[in-house]
């Protein structure tokens, strides 16, 4: 969750309070993710081995593990592995080119950050489908991963969700550990993520409405031989997968959460970005009552108020029967920690929190690859031994 702008006491007095609020919701239903500030390319390294490239140093370009820039207004990609070089003096860095497609990457280009490795499906490197999801809006694409062919029918399936301003692109992250693992994986798409059918106000509902697009991906999961799911949500992908295990008609059937990142509670969330972006606290306080008022749906645009206490799950959860693993560094600035520790505190005997490396928001994985997919691997096999892989010393996690 980010505030695109900083209100400034001028702005307040200049507008008023009731139109900062309403530029708080604005920004807080958002279905798009706030640009960038663009890098330019400074040098590319064809001959030697391995491929480099030189970009300017900051603190995105110089954290360590794997990453991404587009380039060439997104018609060029290539994905970035260990750092090579620091100049300290010149501000610059030099990072590996493990891979690029499109337009070549040559200096001079204006490029983009990103944390999304890999970007397309496949660029995953085992065999998927596209497919198509029917919702109450309309049809929804998504990828489906199936369990290795030398494999029985795999009866557990992972769905994976991405957050906020986010694509299918982002989980695609999780998709090699569930394979491993002998899940298959649908990776979905929701309303007004500009890839699924738009409702008719096309903004965010904060995960209150958008769980029944993936509930729609859980009955298209049974209807292809799932006989119990694992939920993985990323940022406003674990609140949709909180609310399934709730609301869901298939909600017996979800065997555990892998919550990455994950906002727990909106309230927490929303305040904390105020803070950030130096909103007065009594704006945010009034822009979260905007939210919630169905007086104010004309003036947000909203299809309906959004209840913030239900996308609680820190103090309104006692109904969380699942195990779940939560994937959270102290380094996001977006969501903060705290939240998920006060999740797991409130949920001691289902919840796992592992903290990992300082990460800026979903992150985590892209800084430490390895021990993100350790985790996670260890949690599934805990929940669900494999037949070949079964080892006595581990015990089910709690139900």
């Amino acid at each position: 969750m980010k505030f695109g702008y900083v209100l400034t006491a001028g702005a307040l007095a200049v507008g008023g309070i009731a139109v900062a609020s309403l530029a708080v919701v604005k920004q807080i239903v958002r279905t798009d993710a706030p640009r960038r500030e663009p890098l330019r390319v400074i040098a590319v390294d064809d001959v030697a081995a391995p491929r480099a490239v030189t970009l300017p140093s900051n603190a995105a370009t110089r954290a360590p593990g794997q990453y991404a820039i587009w380039f060439d207004s997104g018609r060029g990609y290539a994905q970035l592995g260990r750092i090579i070089a620091v100049n300290g003096v010149a501000s610059l860095v030099t990072r590996e080119v493990t891979s690029s497609r499109g337009t070549p990457l040559r200096a001079g280009r204006s490029a983009r950050w990103s944390g999304v490795v890999p970007s397309l499906a496949t660029d995953v490197g085992l065999p998927f489908t596209a497919v198509t999801v029917p919702t109450a809006l309309g049809p929804a694409p998504a990828y489906r991963f199936d369990a290795a062919s030398d494999r029985p029918p795999a009866s557990m399936w992972a769905i994976h969700i991405h957050g906020q301003g986010a694509t299918r692109a982002g989980p695609l992250r999780g998709v090699p550990v569930a394979h491993r693992a002998g899940l298959s994986s649908l990776v979905v798409s929701y309303r007004n993520d500009h890839e699924a059918p738009s409702s008719r106000d096309r903004k965010s509902m904060l995960g209150q409405t958008e769980w029944r697009d993936v509930d729609a991906a859980l009955n298209y999961a049974m209807a292809h031989g799932a006989e119990n799911i694992i939920l993985v949500g990323w940022s406003m992908g674990a609140m949709i997968a909180l609310q399934l295990t709730r609301s869901s008609r298939h909600r017996e059937r979800i065997a555990g959460l892998c919550l990455i990142a994950p906002v727990t509670d909106w309230r927490s969330t929303i305040l904390a970005a105020g803070r950030r972006a130096r909103v007065p606290a009594f704006v945010t306080h009034l822009a979260m009552r905007v939210l919630g008022s169905p007086l104010s749906r004309r003036a947000t645009g909203l299809q309906e108020s959004i209840g913030l206490s239900n996308l609680d799950w820190i103090t309104n959860g006692a109904d969380l029967h699942v195990p779940t693993l939560v994937l959270h560094s102290s380094g996001d600035r977006s969501v903060p920690i705290a939240m998920s520790r006060a999740f797991a505190d409130a949920h001691k005997e289902l919840v796992e929190l592992v903290e990992l490396p300082a990460a800026p928001h979903t992150l985590e994985w892209n800084r430490s690859p390895e021990r993100w997919e350790a985790t996670f691997s260890d949690w599934l096999h805990r929940l669900k031994p494999l037949p070949e892989e079964k080892d006595e010393r581990r015990t089910p996690l709690p139900r």
